[in-house]
């Protein structure tokens, strides 16, 4: 049976010839809103020198990081995927491309970055604990973090639970032995967000505030309403329904103490 990875380095479906990631969210236009939605409110009224997008693929949300950061530096395992950014991003100089190649590791010297965002990484680590303390090395002092946590705790799987009489792990849970298209050999886990912010304290970092995202990622609810109402909704949903942890995408902010 294949090893069951926990790197980020094993991770090469990106660089399939066959397998097209921005293919992926032209059927997502809510779920790629309600993420900038989420990531404009909470980094509202501030500003940084130099963010890290970890994980960013083609820089999707790379875009939106120079909104509040002088430099980003966008940080992907696929060659493929930076390759794309820099066509996408060929006049702008504020962005630089860094290769992952080593695991569990954030490629910056110590206390070197403002902010570092990770979105859609954590569905791909079993374990991020050593990862969260390399963050911590990494971040200046004061610096911020958003980790985004495909949640295990979301509405629907608590109430699916609930009629066993169960309640969500506080382990990963791995989605199927081949989820979503992806050899059995890559990790695609999703954690319970109580257990994320706990091991992110445990490395230093200070909760500061979160957001359920994604609320209404439903085919019903999208073959039936506008990706314009659904944002809206969204919209005045993020915070109020964070308390329950409802959606299957949770944002969380923390700061380096």
């Amino acid at each position: 049976m294949p090893k069951k990875s926990d790197s980020l380095n094993e991770i090469n479906f990106y660089d399939d010839e066959n397998h097209f990631y921005e293919d992926f969210w032209k059927t997502r236009k809510y779920e790629h809103f309600s993420e900038v939605l989420a990531i404009n409110k909470l980094l509202k009224n501030k500003h940084f020198e130099t963010a890290m997008d970890f994980g960013g693929g083609y820089g999707r949300l790379s875009d939106i990081l120079l909104k509040f950061s002088d430099q980003v530096i966008l940080v992907d395992p696929s060659k493929k995927q930076l390759d794309i950014a820099k066509k996408k991003f060929k006049e702008n100089q504020r962005i630089e491309y860094v290769l992952l190649d080593k695991k569990d590791y954030i490629p910056s010297q110590d206390n070197s970055l403002d902010l570092l965002v990770m979105v859609r990484v954590s569905h791909h680590i079993i374990d991020p604990r050593k990862l969260f303390k390399d963050i911590y090395r990494a971040l200046k002092p004061g610096g911020y973090i958003i980790v985004e946590v495909a949640s295990n705790a979301h509405f629907l799987n608590r109430m699916k639970l609930l009629t066993k009489l169960k309640t969500p792990s506080k382990d990963p849970v791995r989605v199927g032995s081949v989820a979503n298209g992806i050899k059995d050999t890559t990790p695609f886990v999703n954690h319970n967000p109580s257990t994320i912010i706990k091991q992110l304290q445990e490395s230093g970092f200070q909760y500061h505030n979160k957001l359920s995202v994604s609320n209404f990622r439903s085919s019903y609810l999208k073959n039936r309403f506008n990706t314009e109402k659904l944002v809206k909704l969204e919209n005045m949903s993020q915070k109020s329904l964070s308390y329950l942890n409802f959606g299957p995408s949770i944002f969380i902010l923390l700061k380096k103490i």
